[in-house]
This record gives structure tokens, C-alpha cells and sequence, in this order.
């Protein structure tokens, strides 16, 4: 792996800034994350952090609508967009490298200069109504509603991010005003900007864009619960889709856990792709499912190693019992050599591909930085990624995968759950 330069720094109201400087693009990413999200919320807040990321875009003081910040946007050319998660949300611009300091202050002036009109309010709460039934109408994403739950229960973790239809009705203004104001300040926030940019400038534009931001002290979410699923088995029928939907997996790690290289590289020998354990065996040999792919995801203080599959529905709980036959296999044999290699080397290449983009190196540097309080390169990366072991893998396994820590969520036209429930016992 080449070199990653990286520069990192500390305004002086607390305001982080990473700057990844690259002369080989044409473009510029421009990103505010802000250390906020789903986790945050109390039980009525729930979707808040999500609705809030939409309403930052319905004008500003200096752009007094919607429609004044997309025509801008639009003759830049730029993508201009935000995303919400458990735990950060994100308001980034791309732009030619010319137009960066347009789109930077478009950006900035929507996070600190929002109008929020009430009449916005009330049309996008339809908008974001309709993004919930969108999601919850498709099996695929539905069933990580079913399985968070299944993890997490009642705590915000178990929640859906864009929140219920009764949570987002009940919100108003004063509610977005309250939040931004315990949320939106110095210390909670990071600025990460990767591309072809000259750095002193930029420096300079930075510290003048956000000079109005307020001071404050990074917020905190509740903490996770203990490392055990709240739940078994989360099942939903649904008499009207042709496939079983499955989630089946284990709590995992938090981020900073040392035992993360090695979940990382058991995650990809199970699920990371077509020559996969299970890839192979559910799919290839048995014709069960399209796909079947196995995820290694980790917040700050808890995680979890699960497997998804779309299944034959006759056939579902047989290719359920497949997946933790493998699951098992891991804790009791160690893997070949030449397997071992091949799944460090598959994560070695997506990592590099997914960088050479100015979007994803903004993201990798910036949620290190907000999450982590640190910033691990490729290379640092890779480097513990090729020292596991096959003993490090069968021990992470032992850890994670015994059998009184697997649940599972179930989405399909089933009467019941029993058959799969059986296979966790």
C-alpha cells in the first residue's frame, strides 16, 4: 500500500479538521460529521437525528429556500447529500476543484444559519412517513429492523433510525431547535475534506466558515447493553413475499477492540464473497438462496457478526442449519493456510478500491476521527490484518460464535418460528 497523507488538526473552540490532500483527483469532498444519531435519541425523540438531517436543507438566512440551495448545487454540478446512523450524521459536498469553496459554503450555511419553517416541517414529516413504509415494505432492509431488535431490544440500538410513523408525526420545531442546540457544537463535530485542494487555503476557508459555530462538549450516547442478544428469535410473518428473509448472528465487537482484525477476517471467510464459506455451501452447492453474505459491524461500545440471506423458503431452516454449521466449524478447526491468505487479501483489495473515491476517504479518516479519537491508515489497517493467525481466527470464533450467544430474525410467510428456534437451542 502507498502512502496516505493525512493532516490532522484542533481549532482552538475544539472544532476537529482531517485533511486528506490528494493532486491526483480533479475533485474535492467536503464532509461535516457530526457525533450524533439514532442511539442519542430518547424513546419519543426516536427518528429525530434522521428527520433533522432532511430539514437542514429547506433553507438558510442567506438561502431562503429549498429550492435556492438545489439550484446552487446544481450548477456546480455537485453531489450534495447527508446520511444519518446509530451514532454519526453526515453532510458532505463534491465538487470540481474549482468550486470548493462555493460548495463548502453552501454546507456550513446550512448547518449553522437553518431556518427550519414550520410549513417545511410539515411537508417533509410526509416525506420522511413514506420513507419508513418504503423500508419497511422491502424484506431485504426489514428484516435488519427485526434483527436489531433482536440484539438490542428496547435499547436505542434496537430502534430504527428514521424512526416509527407515531414518533415522527408527534415532533416540533422547538424539537429540532432543542437538539441541534445540545448536538451541533464544536467538539461534537468533525470536518473532513479529501481531494485536490491547496491546504494553507484551505485552512484559512475553514476557520472562516465555522467561526459562527458554537462551543461545546462532545455529547454521549447510553451505553450499550450487556454482550448478549436481548432476544433469540424475532420473527415476523409476512403470508405475501415468495423468499424467507434471515439475519442469523452473535453480538461482536466495539471498535476498539484488539480481537477486531481477526472478527474482521472470520466475517470475510464465512460471507465475504462468492468463494466464500457460505456463499459456497448455501448457494453453490445447495441452491438455496442468491445471495448470502456475512457483515462484520461495530459502534463504539458493541457490535455484531451476522450473516443475511434471501432463502427458498421450503428450504430455509435446512440452509439456516447450514450457516451455523459453518459458524461451528470455525470454533473447531483452524482454517487452511491457503484460505486464510486469500480472505486477508480480499479485504486488502476492496479497501483499496473503495478509497481511490475523495467520498470514501473523507468518510474512513472522518469517522475515525469522531468515533475512535484516532486515525488508523490503510496500511496501519493492513498491517493487523496480515498478522491473524488461524489460531487468532478460531479464537475469535470461540469468543464470538458459541451457540448461546446466536439469534435470529425471520421475515417470511412461516405461521411460526419454531422450526428455526430449534436450531438455536
Amino acid at each position: 500500500m502507498t502512502e496516505f497523507p493525512l493532516i490532522q488538526k484542533t481549532f482552538p473552540g475544539g472544532l476537529r479538521v482531517v485533511l486528506l490532500p490528494r493532486e491526483q483527483v480533479q475533485t474535492v469532498t467536503f464532509m461535516v460529521m457530526i457525533g450524533v444519531g439514532s442511539r442519542y435519541e430518547k424513546p419519543r425523540q426516536n427518528g429525530l437525528s434522521h428527520f433533522l438531517e432532511h430539514m437542514f436543507f429547506k433553507g438558510t438566512e442567506r438561502r431562503p429556500d429549498k429550492k435556492a440551495i438545489a439550484v446552487e448545487m446544481d450548477a456546480l454540478g455537485a453531489e450534495f447529500n447527508a446520511f444519518t446512523s446509530e451514532e454519526i450524521t453526515s453532510y458532505y459536498v463534491k465538487v470540481a476543484k474549482e468550486n470548493i469553496g462555493k460548495g463548502a459554503d453552501v454546507v456550513a450555511d446550512i448547518l449553522l444559519r437553518s431556518l427550519f419553517p414550520a410549513e417545511e416541517i410539515e411537508r417533509e414529516r410526509g416525506v420522511i412517513i413514506e420513507e419508513i413504509r418504503m423500508y419497511t415494505d422491502d424484506p431485504a432492509r426489514h428484516v435488519w429492523h427485526l434483527w436489531t431488535q433482536a440484539m438490542y431490544g428496547t435499547h436505542p440500538l434496537g430502534r430504527r433510525v428514521d424512526g416509527t410513523e407515531k414518533t415522527v408525526s408527534a415532533f416540533k420545531r422547538a424539537d429540532f431547535l432543542s437538539y441541534v442546540k445540545a448536538h451541533y457544537h464544536t467538539e461534537n463535530a468533525v470536518v473532513a475534506v479529501a481531494g485536490n485542494f491547496e491546504i494553507k487555503e484551505m485552512q484559512r476557508m475553514l476557520e472562516q466558515l465555522f467561526r459562527d459555530l458554537p462551543v461545546g462538549k462532545e455529547t454521549f450516547p447510553t451505553l450499550a447493553p450487556s454482550r448478549k442478544p436481548a432476544s433469540r428469535a424475532n420473527f415476523e410473518r409476512r403470508a405475501t413475499i415468495d423468499q424467507t428473509h434471515v439475519v442469523v448472528g452473535v453480538p461482536g465487537l466495539s471498535l476498539l477492540d484488539e480481537d477486531r482484525p481477526a472478527a474482521e477476517v472470520l466475517a470475510t471467510l464465512l460471507g465475504g464473497g462468492m468463494s466464500s464459506r457460505l456463499f459456497l455451501r448455501v448457494r453453490e452447492d445447495h441452491g438455496l438462496a442468491y445471495s448470502v453474505r456475512t457483515f462484520n459491524e461495530s459502534y463504539t461500545d458493541a457490535g455484531f457478526v451476522a450473516t443475511q440471506a434471501g432463502l427458498r423458503s421450503a428450504r430455509a431452516a435446512f440452509a439456516v442449519q447450514l450457516i451455523l454449521e459453518e459458524y461451528d466449524r470455525l470454533m473447531e478447526e483452524l482454517v487452511p493456510e491457503a484460505e486464510l491468505m486469500k480472505a486477508k487479501q480480499m479485504i486488502r483489495g476492496h479497501m483499496m478500491i473503495g478509497l481511490e473515491e475523495t467520498n470514501a476517504l473523507a468518510l474512513f479518516a472522518g469517522t475515525q476521527t469522531l468515533l475512535e479519537k484516532r486515525v488508523q491508515t490503510p496500511m496501519d489497517i493492513w498491517h493487523k490484518i496480515e498478522a491473524v493467525t488461524a489460531e487468532d481466527v478460531r479464537q475469535v470464533a470461540k469468543r464470538l460464535l458459541a451457540p448461546k450467544k446466536r439469534a435470529l430474525a425471520l421475515l417470511g410467510p412461516q405461521k411460526s418460528a419454531k422450526e428455526f428456534e430449534k436450531l438455536l437451542a
